[in-house]
Parts: structure tokens; C-alpha cells; sequence
């Protein structure tokens, strides 16, 4: 799963070039730059926003200073609410990834997709369902086993309620014929200590969290097709007999409504130049198996429309809403 995905423009412009035009943008920073992650410190959202920063740094198209403002809470609906405060405002930006427009769609959240700004989508990401690495369950025949023994008794952790953590584990609860319980934490960090402490029987983890595979087991992922090391012995759902069990999710970025038309086209460059960097490329996307995935703002304003719809029917088919 080593492919680049290029959607709407052709190819993309190189660091360098985009370095050299950069002094030509109609708007540029004034001061320092909030950078959202309407989740917790440690978190899938968290690292990609940290590593981004790394990556933009590397460009040298921003000045200013790209500052981390963490607000975790309501599966995304707390960070979302205090960018949508920032109205106008082209120094905040935001993570906006497939989970928060998930908790959107399901809690019917005051701030939704129309009251933001995209800006670019720069990779897919996929799902696993793990256990601690000392646990005695070794594959997931034996986690279902276990519900079978406990009914509603074998606890799963995720990132949020009606978010992709939510969903992927609604989607196991349906398909594999056994009931689990759902437990929701503020961001991945916080799921995986509670899995490492014995709190939790098994957790819902996304590529991108960077979780350490010493210390976690993956049983299976939701990807539709065997990802590459070092993820590569992790068999597929549609490997172990469940077919339908695949959820691929968006990694973009956002602003602010009513954001200026300038800082929009600044932001998409800079994004699109931080792509294609080796800290981002080598260190992030490849590090963590992730899919590099290219899409400027007017096309990830297009793709989130239509995944929100995609995410409504799964929702519906998986009974979370009406």
C-alpha cells in the first residue's frame, strides 16, 4: 500500500518551487499560527499535527511560529466549536480528520462540516483492533471466544463516541456474532493507557497513533488489503472469514469560516510543499504505513461532502443513527 493517491491536479509542485513563490502570496502570517487538535496530547491527531509542523518547518514558507492548542473533548465537537470561534481569522488552523466529521454526522454537533474551512487532505489512514502484547489472547478467535464466555463483559476502548474508533468497533460488534462493550477516551493516548494498565480488554487503534507494536498484539485491520511492514503479519478482517469489515479514513486540515480567500490559497501551498518533504513522506506517511493522498482545498471540500454521506449510510447500516 505504497501507492500515491493524486486527486483533481496533475502533478504537484516541488518544495522548491513552491519555496520560491512563496514571498508572492497575497497573505501571509502577521503572527503566530494556533494549530488545533480537538483531541489529547499523544493521540493519532496530535502526532500528525506535530509532524506536520516538523514538515512545514522544513519548507521555510511560514515565518511565524505553528502553535499546538490541544482541545480534547465531545469526540471532536470542543475543538471544533473553538475553531469555528476564530471566524475569519487565517492564523487558525485545524486538524479535521474522517473521526471528527463522523461525530458530526452521528451527534448532530452544533458546529458541522459547512461552518469550516478545508484546506487540503494529505493521507488515508486505516484501523486496527488490538490487545496488550502480554495478553493471553493471541488472535482474534480467541477475543471472540472471550465475548462468547462473557456476553457485553469484554470491554473495547476507542478515541471518542461517533467518531471512526466508534464506528470500526460497531462494525466488529455487528460481524463477528458476539457482543462486546464500547468504552470511549479523549484521544488514542488515553486509550492506550488504559489497555497497557489493564483497564481494557482490547482497544481500537489507527495507523497513524504510532502505537509501539512491543507493547500492543493487532489482530486484524480494517484495511482491504495486507499493509506493509511493519505491519505486514496483521491479517485483514476479509482474511479471518469477515468480509465487510474495511474502513479507510481522511487526514485534512481546516480553518475557520469565513476564512480570506488568500490565506486559504496560502495554507493549501503550504500544505501541499509539506507533503512533499522527507520528514513528512519518510518519517510520517511511510513510518506508519499511512497512504499519501494529495487534495487541495476545493477538492477536499468535494471528497468530504461525499465521505459524509458514505459515513451517514455506514451509521445507519450499523444502527448508531436513524
Amino acid at each position: 500500500m505504497t501507492k500515491t493517491v493524486m486527486v483533481g491536479k496533475t502533478a504537484l509542485c516541488g518544495v522548491l518551487c513552491l519555496a520560491l513563490v512563496g514571498g508572492a502570496h497575497a497573505w501571509e502570517p502577521q503572527r503566530n499560527v494556533e494549530f488545533v487538535v480537538p483531541y489529547s496530547a499523544g493521540g493519532g491527531s496530535d502526532i500528525n499535527a506535530r509532524m506536520l509542523v516538523e514538515a512545514i518547518r522544513e519548507t521555510g514558507m511560514v515565518s511565524r511560529n505553528i502553535l499546538i492548542n490541544n482541545r480534547p473533548g465531545g469526540s471532536g465537537a470542543v475543538g471544533n466549536s473553538y475553531t469555528y470561534s476564530k471566524r475569519g481569522d487565517g492564523h487558525t488552523i485545524t486538524t479535521f480528520n474522517g473521526g471528527q466529521m463522523m461525530s458530526m454526522v452521528v451527534n448532530d454537533a452544533s458546529v458541522q462540516l459547512d461552518d469550516l474551512t478545508p484546506l487540503a487532505t494529505l493521507s488515508l489512514d486505516t484501523l486496527f483492533v488490538g490487545v496488550r502484547a502480554e495478553s493471553d489472547i493471541e488472535n482474534l478467535d480467541d477475543l471472540i471466544e472471550r465475548a462468547e464466555q462473557d456476553p457485553g463483559g469484554i470491554t473495547v476502548g476507542g478515541a471518542g463516541r461517533g467518531g471512526e474508533d466508534h464506528l470500526a468497533f460497531a462494525m466488529l460488534d455487528d460481524n463477528l456474532g458476539v457482543d462486546f462493550q464500547y468504552v470511549p477516551f479523549d484521544g488514542t493516548g488515553d486509550v492506550t493507557s488504559a489497555l497497557l494498565g489493564g483497564h481494557i480488554d482490547a482497544a481500537i487503534f489507527k495507523l497513524g497513533s504510532r502505537v509501539d507494536q512491543s507493547m500492543v498484539r493487532f489482530l486484524a485491520t480494517y484495511s482491504e488489503e495486507r499493509l506493509d511492514a511493519p505491519f505486514d503479519e496483521v491479517p485483514t478482517f476479509d482474511e479471518l472469514g469477515y468480509e465487510g469489515l474495511e474502513l479507510m479514513i481522511f487526514r485534512g486540515y481546516a480553518g475557520p469560516p469565513d476564512m480570506p480567500e488568500e490565506a486559504v490559497e496560502f495554507w493549501e501551498d503550504v500544505f501541499r510543499a509539506a507533503a512533499e518533504t522527507d520528514k513528512w513522506t519518510q518519517e510520517y506517511v511511510e513510518n506508519n504505513g499511512l497512504i499519501p493522498t494529495f487534495m487541495g482545498a476545493e477538492e477536499s471540500a468535494e471528497y468530504y461532502q461525499r465521505e459524509q454521506e458514505r459515513y451517514r449510510a455506514l451509521f445507519q447500516e450499523a444502527g448508531m443513527i436513524d
